[in-house]
């Protein structure tokens, strides 16, 4: 019984004397919470030794995605001897440091001077023992946060703030985040939504269903499509763009506010005007009361094409009218009726649009007026 109780003792004292040469070396990384950063500041560490003695350790460091505890990047030290004492460290003392990049995404580009890629990330430092017989323990486990973050944020450009539009087909544009090298899969996020009485823009983006959404944009600028519902005359919207970098950044711009103009400003289609036909995307609106009349320059030398005529309700584009034409080269005037067909409903929005044989498009954007009698 004595016996056992000696051993008890010891191993006690055992535990003691290990948890005490554990605490007696700290790890504190000398790292800024958020901002730019490159790989070689990750081994910007103070170590303070208070054990007394010379301790030969390693130091390993792991970078994750904080959100989803990916490790993106390890590094492990060369084996140094820990003077007692506070000492800094830099990349240089625990160089050569051998590096393991996981993860299907690079969190350094390592074309640029080592830079770190915009993200969320935890940093862990493991502090290894080796004793005299080569055998390596952890000792102990430091972790860090930190927001790396671009210099410059994305901001809007166009529509203005509280702007007002003429046309109900806008066209948004805006700064990326800077630095570009921060960024190894830079793509966008656009919303708009309906601004209604008494809210702010951050209100509506918060609250309100969105009219449009479009996502892994990779260009800073967006033509609102001609497949989706025109945005009506007279009402407000505000639109938002987030940059996100893969999965590991994100951050929103702005919420802007803008109007669309009264229909006022509507080019009416009668029999003394002649609209153009545009190629790729028309800008304009047109009201259409009885027949359409619209002017076609054939580049391409058709001799016949198909005019077709589609509504236009949300991302949705549904046939509604076809009509073979014949044509000459050059410029074509086109007269199509359109009027007491039963086929076109009063108010719709409509696409009409012609293809040549080289595949391109040529369309305008109208909305149907019932001519009265």
């Amino acid at each position: 019984m004595v016996r056992l109780k000696k051993i008890g003792v010891l191993l006690a004292a055992l535990l003691c004397m290990l948890t005490v040469s554990y605490t007696q070396i700290l790890v504190t990384p000398q790292i800024p919470p958020q901002g730019l950063l490159q790989k070689k500041q990750l081994w910007n560490i103070l170590v303070i030794n208070n054990s007394g003695i010379v301790q030969p350790v390693q130091i390993q460091m792991s970078l994750s995605d904080r959100a989803t505890g990916q490790k993106l990047l390890n590094g492990t030290s060369r084996t140094i001897a820990l003077p007692p004492g506070a000492s800094q460290f830099r990349e240089q003392d625990f160089a050569p440091i051998q590096y393991n990049f996981s993860g299907s995404y690079a969190a350094v580009d390592r074309n640029t001077g080592d830079m770190l890629m915009a993200g969320a990330y935890t940093i862990c430092y493991t502090l290894i023992s080796h004793n005299s017989k080569g055998i390596e323990s952890p000792m102990l486990e430091e972790c860090v946060q930190v927001d790396v973050e671009p210099l410059s944020p994305p901001q809007l450009i166009s529509p203005a703030d509280t702007s007002v539009v003429e046309t109900s087909y806008p066209y948004f544009n805006w700064i990326p985040p800077a630095p570009a090298a921060m960024f190894s899969d830079l793509k966008y996020e656009i919303i708009v939504v309906e601004l209604k009485n008494g809210q702010s823009p951050y209100e509506a983006i918060q609250r309100n269903a969105a009219i449009y959404i479009q996502r892994y944009l990779t260009t800073p600028y967006l033509l609102y499509p001609a497949s989706y519902k025109a945005l009506e005359p007279g009402k407000k919207y505000v639109w938002q763009v987030i940059a996100k970098n893969g999965n590991l950044y994100s951050q929103k711009t702005e919420a802007w506010s803008f109007a669309i103009k009264e229909d006022s400003a509507a080019t009416l289609i009668d029999a003394g005007v002649y609209v153009k036909l545009r190629k790729g995307y028309d800008a304009h609106n047109y009201i259409c009361k009885g027949n359409m009349h619209f002017e076609y320059n054939n580049e391409t030398g058709d001799t016949t094409t198909t005019v077709s005529i589609y509504t236009i309700t949300g991302d949705q584009k549904q046939i509604v009218d076809t009509r073979e034409v014949k044509l000459k080269q050059g410029q074509n005037f086109i007269d199509m009726k359109i009027g007491n067909t039963g086929k076109y409903q009063h108010l719709q929005a409509y696409l009409l649009e012609i293809v040549n044989n080289r595949k391109e498009r040529w369309n305008l954007k109208f909305k149907y007026v019932k001519k009265e009698d």
